[in-house]
Order: C-alpha cells, then structure tokens, then sequence
C-alpha cells in the first residue's frame, strides 16, 4: 500500500531523511518510533504532500506521488487521512463543523447527508451527540479524537498518526490506543503511528520501524524489536540516556531486528 524509496530531505544542511526505505503492506498499522528529530513527522508530512522531499520516492497504492501528474496525486492523497499531534480544530467552528468540513470541499452529499456522516463517524469515536460543543470545552483527548473523526468523514483508505498518545492521562491514552485499534479492525484501513510512547507502540502495531539519523535501522515484529540487540533500539525502548552510542558502533549492527 505504501512504498517509501530512498527518500531525501534537508533542514538547514542536515540530512532529516537520509535515504529511507521504508514498506507498509495493505491493512497493517506500521508504528514508527526514533528520537526527537529522526524524521518521523517530516515523513507523514511527506507523505501527505505539506513537505516536498528532495529525492525518492513515495508510492501509495503503486503510483509514486513525488513524480505523478496533479491530478493522480490529488486521486492517491484524497484516500489518506492525517490526525494532528494537537488535533489541529478551528477554534471557532463547533464540533459538527470541525468533522464536516472536509466533506463541503470533496463530496456533493446534501446537508442532511452530511449531518448523518458527521453523526455517524462521531458515533466511531466514542463522542456521539456533542456536534454543537466548541473545542474550547473538550479536553485533550477528545480533541485528539475529534480529529480522527474528521479523518473518518472521508472514508480513507489509510491513516497517519502523528503521536496520537501525546500529552494525555494513561487512561485517556488506553482509550486512544483502543480506538486504533478498532478502527483497524472494523474499516480495514492501512497505517502509520508515529509515537514516543513504547506501551502504544507495542499495543497498536503489527510492526515496529525505528529510526536514527533519518534512516530505518530495525523494523519488525513487537516482540522482535523488544528483543533486539541493536545498542540504539535498546536504549530507546528503555529509556536509556546514559551511554551515548557512536555513529560507528551503531552503523556496524546494520539494520536488524
């Protein structure tokens, strides 16, 4: 479903994506781990077309969209859905308006149509009968699952995940990792879950990409990457600042699992 080639892009002459090679197959929730910095998010954004990268390239469904006619993007990119680290809403449209907005710009439903899609897709997320709430009274996570109800407005066939548990209660994070999960399950979509958060990662994921310096350096299994006796996937999964491991040390492991 999602090809990523030897893909290249700088900030400022540092190499944030560094010849990334990364697969995701049709239906599985790929969850992509790595530092502050290593490319996770520039990757999503890549991936949606708000950052251009320098070199490789991006299939989705076999068309490569780094290189595809305008209009074969717009096809490609109307079936992925982003959901925001901070949700992402407009402050001064209700909860119903936030949902259904997207659904003005790309579909001909009527207005009762609409109404039905933003009550249905709500419903999806736990959060049904709140369409007149203002995001300034919803918390965090109801914020964060606005927003997926947003993307599931469009009916997508794959949705990004930028740190879906950041900044929320353990409970409300269990909740948002349930909530992946069953969107998985019940509409079959394909994803990609950036996250810090190890308990997300190992709960959500049919496999585990790390990476460092703007590469993938193990992907596999949840039980493979805890497992792993990479020195930098172990220090990441336990949390480890102490012992700094050099590029050198960590290039001779090659990319394991």
């Amino acid at each position: 479903m999602i090809e990523i080639i030897d893909l290249y892009k700088t900030f400022n002459k540092v190499h944030v994506l560094n010849g990334l090679n990364l697969h995701v197959r049709a239906g599985e929730t790929k969850v992509v781990i790595g530092r502050s910095g290593a490319g996770k998010s520039v990757l999503l954004k890549s991936i949606v077309g708000i950052i251009q990268p320098e070199g490789g390239c991006i299939r989705i469904g076999g068309v490569d969209v780094t290189k595809a006619s305008a209009a074969e993007v717009n096809r490609a990119r109307r079936h992925i859905g982003l959901v925001f680290q901070n949700g992402a809403l407009f402050d001064s449209f209700d909860v119903g308006e936030n949902v259904g907005f997207v659904l003005d710009e790309f579909t001909a439903l009527t207005e009762a149509e609409k109404r039905a899609r933003v009550a249905h897709t709500l419903s999806l997320v736990g959060l049904s009968g709140i369409e007149d709430m203002m995001p300034s009274q919803l918390s965090g996570g109801m914020r964060k699952r606005i927003s997926l109800a947003r993307v599931l407005c469009m009916q997508p066939e794959i949705i990004l995940y930028d740190e879906p548990t950041s900044e929320v209660d353990p409970v409300t994070a269990d909740a948002i990792q349930k909530l992946i999960i069953g969107v998985r399950d019940r509409l079959k979509v394909t994803s990609i879950v950036v996250t810090h958060d190890m308990n997300t990662a190992y709960k959500v994921a049919d496999s585990i990409a790390m990476f460092y310096h703007g590469q993938v350096i193990a992907d596999g299994t949840p039980d493979e990457i805890r497992s792993s006796r990479h020195p930098v996937v172990r220090q990441f999964i336990n949390g480890e600042a102490e012992g700094p491991i050099t590029d050198d040390e960590s290039l001779k492991f090659g990319h394991v699992k």
